[in-house]
This record gives C-alpha cells, structure tokens and sequence, in this order.
C-alpha cells in the first residue's frame, strides 16, 4: 500500500494533538531500560509480521505515542487488511499486561479515526475506493533474558472496521483475520 508510512505517521500525529491518550499504563514507558525492553518486543513482533505468509508489511508507531504500537498491512486480493496492534511485555511471562476494556475501547476509537481518515487523505487517495479491513489487536510477549530472546505468549484479535467491502464476499474473513493477529508464521 503506496504512502502506508506516512499515512500512519500522520494519523499518530493527529491522535496525538486531538486525543493526547498513550497507552502506557501498564507497559514499559518510562525509564529507560523499559523502554528498551518494550521497543524489543515490538522489533520482535515486526519479525513475526514478516512471517505471516500473506506478505504483510509492518510499521512501528514512532515513540508508542499512538494506541496501536504496530501497524501492519497486507493485500489480501480483494480487499486490504490493515492491523493495529498493541503490545505489552514483561521479563516475567505470568505478569505480561493485558489491556482492560477501556484501554481496549481507546485502541478501537484509533481504529475508527484511521478507518476515517483513510477515506479523505491525500496520501492515500489511490486507496479511496478500495475495499479495507482495519482490526484491532493485542501481543503479549515474554521477554527471556535468561536466554536473550523474546517468545510470543499471547494473541488477541478485538475488532474489525470495514471501508468499502459491501461487494466483498469472504465466507472466512473472520477466520483469516483472527489467524492474521495470531501472527502465525508460514
């Protein structure tokens, strides 16, 4: 998707000025090692998008000062999927954070402003017209220092916000969109 990356920096700026609402409660904003800690997990979570066998791209929010820490999209033939992601982690696997109902209720209000926002930019005019699935989502990930790696503990997949999809017909949409924010790998 032409202009991806800057139409996701734009909308973070906008949230940002708008809305001034982070995520950070019980993640790793902060001090400096947390910081680190929680940037690695992204990194590690762009490395299983990668792996999703329907080529998604995947694109960090700058400094997680959106409610969506990774943006993800890929064509998945006649319509576009666009995944927000939030993600928590933790050196302790039993204490990786999940997001509470009005954490999740910001991170899908995100999603609608994208959803909006999509119809009327210019970056993306070429995409005004085109059918489009934005979902929203969690990652939690294990951070093992003891082995220096990171291990994917748990998925979710909350909503799903459709542009343009009425002539659209996938009986296993749903089911491609849950196994998409499982971040499987091929």
């Amino acid at each position: 998707m032409k202009g991806f990356d800057s139409f996701v920096d734009d909308i973070v700026a906008k949230w940002r000025t708008e809305k001034k609402v982070i995520l950070e409660r019980g993640g790793l904003a902060g001090a400096a090692s947390n910081r680190y800690s929680g940037d690695a997990a992204e990194e590690y979570i762009l490395r299983r998008i990668k792996g999703i066998p329907q080529s998604y791209l995947g694109k960090k929010s700058k400094g997680s000062q959106s409610p969506a820490d990774i943006f993800a999209v890929a064509n998945r033939g006649r319509y576009w999927h666009i995944m927000l992601i939030q993600v928590k982690s933790s050196e302790r696997k039993e204490s990786i954070y999940m997001l509470n109902d009005a954490e999740k209720k910001v991170l899908n209000e995100f999603a609608k402003l994208f959803k909006k926002e999509l119809g009327s930019s210019k970056t993306m005019s070429n995409y005004k017209n085109s059918a489009v699935v934005i979902t929203t989502g969690y990652a939690g990930v294990f951070n093992d220092k003891k082995n220096n790696r990171h291990l994917l503990k748990d998925t979710r997949y909350f909503s799903s916000y459709k542009r343009n999809m009425s002539g659209v017909v996938d009986l296993k949409l749903n089911f491609k969109i849950a196994l998409a924010h499982s971040l499987a790998s091929k």
